[in-house]
């Protein structure tokens, strides 16, 4: 964690010191944060949820997620895009992943921002936990829309494959197609749900520790623990 940390650190202020616009800085921050994501996802560090093993829990969500707790909003939407075009480049599945992920990332830095505007000042504690809360119910909303659509007009075959793992590791017998779709789309919830604290305690911790450097990167206090101390006017 430490190294880790201190490699970010010394990225980022070489981004910085090869920036000079706040426009540039912004754009150059996001990108860095976007390749971290493209290469933590490329680690063999990923493990599958038991019941439907074809959705796997990474660490690419974590730089985004960094960048955002770092720097704001702007910086972690900006890093979810490049890691997106990454994605687009040379991952697998192109384009349905990198959409698939990109709107799994997005969703959650989306309920992120919604749960900094509620809770501005309340405290560190109040504000970590609802942005894991408004994270969690955002993406889940926004993915069990995607993975409707996915099931049942792009690719229904993942429908029968994910009832049949689901079937096998519950020992639930799914023969309907609206048996099929209700279970897999509750699982996949789940998944998406459970994701969220994965990606967002790792974040958390990487921030806490990269905050002593925060006034050489432009700014006194990481955004997120502005947000916490801040008062609402």
């Amino acid at each position: 964690m430490r190294i880790y940390s201190r490699f970010i650190s010394r990225v980022l202020e070489t981004v910085l010191e090869m920036a000079p616009s706040c426009r540039s800085r912004s754009i150059a921050l996001g990108a860095v944060f976007g390749g971290l994501a493209f290469t933590m996802g490329l680690l063999p560090a990923s493990f599958p949820f038991p019941p439907i093993p074809y959705l796997r829990f990474d660490l690419a969500e974590i730089p985004s997620l960094i960048a955002m707790m770092m720097f704001g909003p702007t910086i972690g939407f900006i890093a979810a895009t490049s890691h997106f075009i990454a994605l687009l480049m040379f991952g697998e599945w192109t384009p349905i992943g990198p959409v698939m992920k990109f709107l799994a990332v997005s969703s959650s830095l989306l309920g992120f921002w919604a749960a900094a505007r509620l809770t501005t000042g309340m405290g560190s504690k109040v504000c970590s936990v609802s942005l894991a809360v408004f994270g969690a119910a955002v993406r889940v909303i926004v993915m069990g829309l995607a993975n409707y659509i996915l099931l049942t007009a792009l690719f229904p075959f993942f429908l029968d494959e994910g009832a049949r793992l689901l079937s096998s590791f519950t020992g639930i017998q799914i023969n309907t197609v609206e048996e099929k779709l209700f279970f897999v789309l509750l699982f996949t919830s789940i998944y998406n749900a459970l994701h969220i604290p994965l990606s967002m305690i790792p974040a958390l911790l990487l921030t806490r520790t990269l905050a002593p450097i925060s006034p050489r990167l432009g700014s006194p206090s990481p955004w997120i623990t502005v947000i916490a101390r801040s008062k609402k006017h």
